[in-house]
């Protein structure tokens, strides 16, 4: 089943504390640098998102830390979790109700993975910068083809 929705922004999560400070890559916290790119960011986004939108996050607790940062409803996605297979991603996405929008808090590789895939890309990975939005929108001639309406980093954001 294809994915159909008409705005998907992906969302990286923000600087974490090293995994050797913690011991757990799940209950990796943000690092005070992570929680003013998160801060920074969802500043950005509370200005442009729409109201009728699905928030998903990863179960770890640093996306969860960088979805917290907006004003919206957090739902936790087991399928977005650290190491996730692209796959296993597009068939949880594929099997939610039909929404507008969408934004999804996750982790490198699969966010670019995704990406390049909702782009036309095979076998691509897009590098996204921590803390970074990449806002793609559906075509509306092709609703199969997503094209980037924003590209956001939290360092190019006013303070």
């Amino acid at each position: 089943m294809p994915i159909t929705f008409k705005n998907i922004i992906i969302w990286r999560h923000a600087e974490a504390l090293p995994l050797d400070a913690v011991g757990d890559d799940f209950a990796r916290p943000l690092s005070a640098k992570g929680q003013r790119q998160a801060k920074r960011m969802a500043r950005w986004l509370n200005q442009h998102l729409p109201d009728d939108l699905l928030l998903l996050s990863s179960p770890a607790l640093r996306a969860f830390q960088t979805a917290e940062a907006l004003e919206f409803k957090i739902n936790v996605c087991q399928a977005l979790q650290p190491g996730a297979v692209l796959q296993e991603v597009l068939d949880c996405l594929s099997e939610l109700e039909s929404q507008q929008n969408l934004l999804l808090v996750g982790h490198q590789p699969w966010l670019g993975q995704l990406v390049a895939h909702l782009l036309g890309f095979d076998s691509a990975e897009i590098i996204i910068e921590k803390g970074a939005t990449w806002w793609l929108r559906q075509s509306s001639t092709q609703p199969s083809v997503y094209k980037v309406i924003s590209v956001q980093a939290p360092s190019h954001l006013a303070r």
